[in-house]
């Protein structure tokens, strides 16, 4: 079991008699407070129905050799917290001081430590008036933040996924069993933490095991034993059919050698010790050949050394369907023009697509990917069937920018200073529409009305039905009231003098589009009609790259028309 079901179970009075008795001894308790120390998941606190456990830090000078007479005097919980310490002399009130959260432990050695969990609570909050807070100082080092969605303190990890760190699991009670609490921390960090504050960890535990309901106290007498390990150390009684209890203390140093923990941080920035590198499928302009080249530091040589190698710049090229896993993900990747970002993880500085219809990027840039990335880029990577796009050219060899139109940049442009400068017919309904919206770059039906669907999002969606019927009918039109914002806005150029057929003409890429997104992505169209679409625009455009291009240019050129239509915020220009 993991090591919170493991606890859970433990925690849990048998039923039968026989196995009552042997859970009495108390050996799954000890034997579990001896694995959980080498386990990834360590239990820093727990408050079950029979045991109790918190674990502090402890400066590891303190613990050499432990004092165990005094740590066996601990009487301590979370729920301490910093106070404010008022000394009396002759009865009078004296100075006044803060006290840290473990003073007034009953032992000496824990008063110079830390502690990790706090315990709080509050009648102001609604529903559970208890929660638990962490320490500060760990959190912000490790860049932890509380999702209450998890109910654990998380990060991102090297691929940009959310992992629990700091697990706070909370037991419903049923019935007469009492419920409880259990907070776990990731081992590794703890470690690191240990090292970086030369400190241990010293965690008490109280077992009291004992049948519910049928309880009446202990014997008048009763010999207690004492079991005293180099880093377990408790005393302890077993009344044999009756009841048992267990308390003491343990001692956990940290598994990960100092030296280790210091040259990870010395390193920082530099390559990653032991890291594995993908080898490519490269174009050695250097070599004029193609072949296959690892993205390892020392395999590739920059402009300026002389060598054999591969220059760091060779392209590499990849299948199209590279970027769907980026594009299927809005929130843990930004998909930019030239670039690829993995929140919190990775970025890759850049790539572009080739007229064949290749992403391509260069060797150098592979090698700052996780090695699990290398390995996906690697399996979409393919011999060149052309050379790198002009765009990447001109940038990435010339230093110079690439003027040639774009329609999609252009149109993102426009929309972009609509919503800077709140232009009243428009609203970008998210902040994240602007970077979902894409060329396909696949031959996939799917990508492409995916892309239909946010690019409809992204322009038609943002238009302002009521303020552009408020307009319409001071224009002297009185459109229908069902009708929706693209007919508003042809009836807004109507009303402005344009002849019914240059309005509707204007308008007509809006409503192409408006209509691909219905037919596409609705819920009324039979696969017969999305099948003709897909038919008729592959036989007029070629692909649905080059189709989204020409309808990107003509709403490009719509939205154009429309912004030199309405009055602009004052201090702002036409287009």
């Amino acid at each position: 079991m993991d090591p919170v079901s493991r606890l859970i179970h433990i925690s849990k009075t048998p039923s039968d008699k026989a196995e009552f008795e042997s859970w009495l001894k108390m050996d799954d308790a000890v034997a579990f407070l001896k694995d959980n120390t080498h386990q990834n998941e360590f239990v820093v606190y727990a408050s079950t129905e029979c045991m109790f456990m918190h674990a502090v830090l402890v400066p590891s000078a303190s613990l050499n050799p432990p004092n165990v007479e005094d740590l066996m005097r601990w009487g301590h919980n979370p729920y301490s917290s910093w106070g404010i310490s008022v000394s009396f002399s002759g009865g009078k009130p004296g100075a006044v001081s803060v006290v840290p959260p473990l003073d007034g432990t009953g032992t000496k050695t824990l008063e110079g430590g830390e502690q990790l969990v706090f315990g709080r609570d509050f009648e102001g909050r609604v529903g559970n008036k208890n929660y638990y807070e962490v320490l500060q100082k760990f959190t912000h080092l490790f860049g932890l933040h509380f999702l209450e969605s998890r109910s654990a303190y998380c990060r991102l990890d090297k691929h940009g996924d959310i992992e629990d760190v700091i697990r706070i699991i909370e037991i419903p009670g049923r019935g007469t069993e009492y419920g409880g609490t259990i907070i776990t921390f990731r081992r590794d960090l703890l470690d690191e933490y240990m090292v970086l504050t030369d400190s241990t960890i010293v965690r008490m535990f109280d077992v009291t095991r004992i049948p519910h309901l049928q309880f009446g106290g202990w014997s008048d007498s009763h010999e207690v034993e004492s079991t005293e390990e180099p880093d377990l150390f408790y005393r302890s009684h077993v009344e044999p059919g009756h009841a048992s209890y267990m308390r003491g203390c343990q001692i956990v140093p940290s598994l990960t050698p100092k030296e280790a923990i210091l040259k990870r941080h010395r390193n920082w920035g530099g390559h990653e010790e032991g890291k594995q590198y993908a080898s490519f499928i490269v174009l050695d302009w250097k070599n004029s050949a193609v072949r296959e080249v690892s993205c390892a530091p020392g395999a590739t040589a920059n402009y300026f050394t002389k060598s054999e190698l591969p220059f760091e710049t060779s392209p590499v090229f990849f299948r199209p369907e590279v970027l769907s896993k980026y594009k299927a993900d809005s929130e843990k990747y930004r998909l930019e023009d030239r670039s690829i970002t993995c929140r919190g993880a990775w970025h890759l500085q850049t790539y572009d697509i080739n007229d064949a219809g290749q992403v391509h990027t260069y060797i150098v840039y592979l090698r700052n990917l996780p090695y699990e990335e290398q390995l996906y880029w690697k399996a979409y990577n393919e011999k060149p069937k052309g050379t790198i796009s002009k765009r990447a050219y001109k940038s990435d060899f010339e230093a110079s920018w690439d003027q040639e139109y774009d329609p999609l940049s252009s149109l993102k442009g426009a929309l972009h200073e609509w919503n800077s400068t709140r232009v009243p017919w428009w609203t970008l309904r998210s902040e994240k529409l602007p970077d979902q919206v894409h060329y396909p770059v696949t031959a996939s039906p799917d990508e492409w009305a995916n892309e239909i669907l946010q690019f409809d999002q992204l322009v038609v969606e943002g238009f302002e039905t009521k303020w552009l019927r408020d307009v319409a009918g001071e224009l002297g039109r009185t459109p229908d009231a069902k009708v929706g914002s693209i007919i508003l806005v042809e009836e807004c150029l109507i009303g402005l003098g344009y002849p019914e057929d240059a309005a509707s003409k204007i308008v007509a890429p809006l409503k192409t589009l408006h209509y691909l997104r219905t037919r596409l992505k609705g819920h009324a169209s039979s696969v017969e009609a999305i099948n003709t679409i897909r038919k008729e625009t592959l036989a007029e455009h070629g692909s649905y790259k080059k189709h989204f291009r020409v309808l990107a240019e003509q709403v490009d050129q719509s939205i154009r028309t429309v912004e030199n239509m309405f009055p602009k915020p004052a201090g702002v220009a036409s287009a």
